[in-house]
């Protein structure tokens, strides 16, 4: 009773909270204490002081602080004089998630009996999501593009963890005052930044520890990786993903899978493309660059396995390129493989696999995790 008490106060405080400093903060005022060094990721900043940390997420589309957060142990009293910020009382004990990357970090971790709500269950393939669902100790809470606010209401949570966006809004959420984790890891231009959250939302859960050493060994395995194929003699030349209606995503180079691509030692025909989202290309310009790629690579979701005879059905043009009429195409499909919802965290996994096709001599006995040759 007195956990649903301390819920409902806190939330109408923070709601008070988030309408007086919501939206981009500029720059907020120094706090001192132990920073905490943050060796990959460009976005996050914690700071460790005198019973409280505080951590500072940057808006990664303008030089801004996106959110300042405030994270005082539950079992202490406020301190007095706190930096302005999102109080988080932890660790987190109700939370609701938007997405399955991060309930597969708190699995991991030991912290999913915290998730009591979820949005778009339908790509959540965590063990302990689909049980509390089936159980009811988890509420679905509909869709994120339409949040069911009843059900958000029911989990009275300590934290919502959503996935921003520029110049967006959280639409129902942004009405209820429960205190929102931007959670922008997905923003963050190498694989190793984004896989430094996991230090952040050990923290939130009282886990900083476990999270820690957790990131260091995902460190350690990939840099050695890295390594490995950095001083390949031949880089085999790159292609990925397929033509979707006109256009063709390509991620640019100084993307997360661009910089992959690069640290498993490919020649990725695309790393010209500054930016670190994807960039639409035509046929004609694909066709052009990569008609003698050495390895093409590409993701998708189906229930029916694709082949070279279902990519010439689909379009007739992919024939053009060598690794179709070499027969080296690799495809991972995220129906049964979960790379999405794995790598953000574990980006060694995916690295394994890619050092694995351009380079098998690194990793002879290699079992492929995500991709698979197609036939």
């Amino acid at each position: 009773m007195m956990r649903l008490f301390r819920n409902i106060f806190s939330s109408l405080s923070l709601f008070v909270l988030l309408l007086s400093c919501g939206g981009a903060k500029g720059e907020l005022p120094h706090v001192d204490g132990e920073v905490v060094p943050m060796h990959y990721s460009s976005l996050l900043s914690i700071v460790e002081c005198d019973g409280y940390t505080v951590v500072d997420v940057a808006d990664p589309w303008k030089d801004a602080t996106m959110q300042r957060y405030i994270l005082v142990p539950s079992v202490m009293e406020l301190p007095a004089d706190l930096p302005d910020g999102v109080l988080l009382r932890t660790p987190l004990e109700n939370v609701i998630l938007f997405s399955g990357v991060h309930a597969g970090l708190l699995s991991e971790l030991g912290a999913d009996k915290a998730i009591k709500g979820a949005c778009d269950v339908q790509y959540m393939y965590c063990d302990a999501v689909a049980a509390g669902l089936a159980a009811g100790t988890v509420i679905n809470c509909g869709s994120s593009l339409n949040v069911d606010a009843e059900a958000v209401m029911q989990v009275l949570p300590d934290a919502v963890f959503v996935l921003p966006y520029e110049n967006g809004g959280f639409g129902k959420l942004d009405n209820l005052g429960f205190p929102l984790v931007l959670c922008a890891d997905y923003m963050e231009s190498s694989p190793l930044g984004c896989a430094e959250w996991m230090r952040f939302y050990g923290r939130l859960f009282g886990l900083a520890t476990k999270s820690d050493s957790l990131f260091w060994a995902v460190c350690n395995e990939y840099e050695s990786l890295r390594n490995a194929a950095k001083d390949v003699g031949t880089r085999p030349k790159l292609m990925c993903e397929l033509k979707s209606s006109s256009a063709w995503y390509v991620p640019c180079g100084g993307s997360t899978m661009g910089r992959m691509y690069a640290d498993a030692g490919a020649d990725y025909l695309f790393s010209a493309y500054g930016g670190s989202g994807s960039v639409p290309l035509s046929y004609e310009v694909v066709l052009d660059k990569a008609a003698d790629a050495d390895v093409w690579l590409f993701k998708y979701n189906s229930d029916v396995d694709r082949t070279y005879a279902s990519l010439l059905s689909d379009f007739a043009g992919y024939s053009h390129f060598k690794p179709f009429r070499q027969r080296d195409i690799y495809a991972c499909n995220t129906r049964y493989r979960h790379l999405f919802e794995e790598t953000s965290f574990h980006p060694e996994r995916l690295l394994k696999d890619l050092v694995a096709i351009l380079h098998p001599h690194i990793l002879p006995n290699h079992t492929l995790r995500y991709y698979e040759k197609m036939f």
